[in-house]
């Protein structure tokens, strides 16, 4: 399965862990003497980690899990004691989760009741064993042990805790050849950990044999081999389940469509236009008049009511995944410019949704490289020298994709020339500085963008002198942020050479405060308003353990202030800023990140401009999207409420257009298990 939402990466609140491994489930079964299992952990298909499993003979399992992510990952062991029922009666960990955070995490049965305590919470209730607990610190023969337990409940149904239910069904089987000979392996899905399946391969003892999780994967010791068929297979019952849902939600408009009683909206001049009329035909708008009208008959009416009509949200930082698409359209957004995945899932993916096989936002590729290295990123394409890396920039133009996107880990000495082959090409360059480099630097040799708040910060602490692949690009800014002087010359100058340049800005801010402002056993910062919408699992999922933060909490919580302060100076000065969300839930993520920008100082129509026409504008496609006017694409949303009052009022969408369809987004939220926005 591609690496979803759960991620992210969104996190590991853009990849958190937990909710990660939700969408990696594996299986094995008891072995009566004691036995070590080993695995490898996969990064894009190359070893980058293990979990070595210990049985003992009275069936107790003990278990390590480490990986290294650019210096980030967990390393964990873990002692589980099971029931009858394979059901979980005691579980401990220890160790550090995927931020290096510390574990402590304990669970046990005893005397009828479940008691659990961790980082980010602490609960009991009465149980006779007969209900499966989730932890924080989640690795993955924790999910074999799940799954098992749920293939050996009488009616297949598991109750989770502390809330929830799972299922599991077979799929399809394929054979494959071993050293050992042939084996025959099933996928499996299971359901009711989140809106979609989650998809594992069992052997025909119902051992695990793996999984494939986009960037991310696990095989046996000695068989990742074995990783592209199990990729190819479970992306294919992906896509099933996808077009399935996405015919479910879809509701085709036929003919022509009028939308009355609109307050519409209109980005390029700030305006708000009572009682407007909007016709829509063959996707696209046909006319807007600035009143009633009179309606054909026949023709299908949508009545806004009153409401608030604008031209529907773009994300400009999106990691997008399948998990993702109708998040994005359950909140209005259309349209997403996707900055580091495969290229090869990116190109069927922008079949798929133009061909009409799928609910799903426009997606607008840029694509990713790095140089190979310890600290490269899991996606795109890595180069191990300047030929090579200009040969992707090439790769990259001949699919088709908007521009490139630069990691940490490229040689400071190739940026020039792959800003300028890119240039030569019609490409954007854009991304992170890389290590050695300043911020100043890279505009100087051409970047059109620089991605991610932390990046601006680095430019005046100092960034050539420290190793910005490592996570010292997320301590450094939380430690030290407080120490720059927004007013000062330096500051100002290189304010005013982003400005001379034309250089945008894209802060991706709900992350960071997501991991300055961190409080361990409370919902982030992202999703903390809006958690009573969430799915109880989901909810959970979103409470934050340890972080970066510990011990130094006022530190980045001036960080955190500092880095709004630094997004509302750069939108007053006359730079561009570009909403993304590089988050998990990233439709929900992007309306937080607008709020965020609100609640720094931006007024809320210029917010919502970033989120539309300039976003159109930047990627050069402001004469067919961005704004509801004729002849532009049918991309446009009825809100209930008035976002210039309460930027909030975004969650409340009510009718989302996009070309030929509309869509109801209390249908999706419905069908996802969110509660909906009031």
């Amino acid at each position: 399965m591609m690496f979803t939402d759960v991620q992210q990466m969104t996190t590991m609140r853009h990849i958190r862990l937990t909710a990660f491994l939700f969408s990696c489930l594996l299986l094995s079964t008891p072995i009566s003497a004691a036995q070590t299992l080993e695995y490898q952990w996969l990064t894009i298909g190359e070893p980058s980690g293990t979990q070595v499993v210990t049985i003992a003979d009275d069936g107790q399992r003990t278990f390590t899990f480490e990986f290294n992510d650019r210096g980030r990952g967990p390393d964990t062991t873990t002692v589980v004691r099971l029931n009858d029922q394979g059901i979980p009666v005691m579980f401990e960990s220890t160790g550090v989760n995927y931020l290096k955070g510390e574990i402590n995490e304990t669970f046990k049965v005893e005397n009828g009741r479940a008691r659990w305590q961790s980082s980010i919470e602490q609960g009991n209730q009465a149980s006779d064993g007969d209900s499966f607990y989730l932890p924080e610190s989640w690795s993955p023969e924790y999910s074999a042990i799940l799954a098992r337990a749920i293939l050996q409940d009488a009616d297949g149904k598991l109750p989770l805790l502390p809330s929830g239910e799972a299922t599991i069904e077979a799929v399809l089987s394929e054979q494959i050849n071993t050293d050992d000979g042939g084996k025959k392996i099933t996928l499996y899905a299971v359901n009711g950990l989140r809106a979609m399946p989650d998809f594992i391969w069992l052997d025909e003892q119902l051992e695990l044999f793996g999984f494939d999780a986009g960037w991310f994967g696990m095989t046996p010791a000695g068989l990742s081999q074995h990783i592209d068929l199990l990729k190819q297979q479970q992306e294919q019952q992906t896509d099933e389940y996808i077009q399935r849902f996405s015919a479910n939600i879809s509701h085709p408009i036929e003919g022509l469509l009028a939308i009355t009683n609109a307050n519409l909206f209109d980005p390029a001049d700030g305006s708000v236009t009572a009682d407007s009329t909007v016709f829509i035909m063959g996707g696209r708008v046909t006319a807007v008049y600035p009143g009633a009208v009179e309606i054909p008959e026949q023709i299908e009416v949508v009545d806004a009511e009153g409401g608030f009509v604008m031209p529907a949200l773009w994300d400009m930082h999106a990691h997008i995944q399948p998990g993702s698409y109708f998040n994005y359209l359950a909140q209005g957004v259309t349209n997403v410019r996707d900055m580091a995945n495969n290229p090869e899932y990116i190109v069927r993916a922008q079949q798929a949704i133009a061909g009409g096989n799928i609910a799903a936002p426009d997606i607008h590729a840029m694509g990713f490289i790095d140089k190979k290295s310890e600290f490269a990123a899991p996606t795109g394409r890595l180069a191990e020298n300047l030929e090579e890396a200009l040969g992707y920039v090439d790769f990259y133009a001949q699919l088709g994709f908007r521009g490139i996107k630069l990691y940490s880990s490229i040689e400071p000495d190739w940026v020039k020339p792959m800003v300028d082959r890119a240039h030569s090409l019609g490409l954007t360059v854009l991304g992170h500085i890389p290590s050695g480099m300043s911020a100043a630097d890279a505009v100087n040799v051409g970047f059109d963008e620089i991605t991610h708040i932390n990046m601006i910060f680095l430019n005046f602490l100092g960034a050539r002198d420290i190793d910005t692949r490592t996570p010292k690009r997320f301590t450094e800014v939380g430690e030290r942020a407080q120490s720059i002087n927004l007013q000062s010359e330096e500051v100002s100058e290189f304010v005013d050479l982003m400005v001379d340049k034309n250089v945008a800005h894209d802060p991706t801010l709900g992350i960071f405060l997501d991991m300055f402002y961190n409080q361990p056993g409370e919902v982030t910062a992202v999703f903390k308003p809006i958690a009573e919408q969430l799915p109880a699992l989901v909810r959970r999922g979103m409470i934050s353990s340890e972080g970066f933060n510990a011990g130094n909490q006022q530190a980045y919580q001036a960080a955190g202030d500092a880095t709004k302060q630094m997004v509302k100076l750069l939108h007053e000065r006359g730079v561009r800023i570009l909403p993304g969300t590089d988050n998990g839930l990233p439709g929900m993520a992007l309306i937080r990140e607008l709020a965020f920008y609100v609640e720094a100082g931006i007024p809320a129509a210029a917010v919502l401009r970033s989120a539309t026409l300039d976003s159109a504008q930047h990627l050069g496609m402001d004469q067919r999207l961005g704004r509801v006017a004729p002849n532009y694409r049918a991309h446009l949303l009825i809100i209930d409420g008035n976002p210039l009052e309460d930027i909030n009022d975004l969650h409340r969408v009510r009718v989302v257009v996009k070309d030929n369809t509309l869509y109801r987004p209390d249908e999706i939220l419905h069908e996802l298990g969110f509660a909906t926005f009031e």
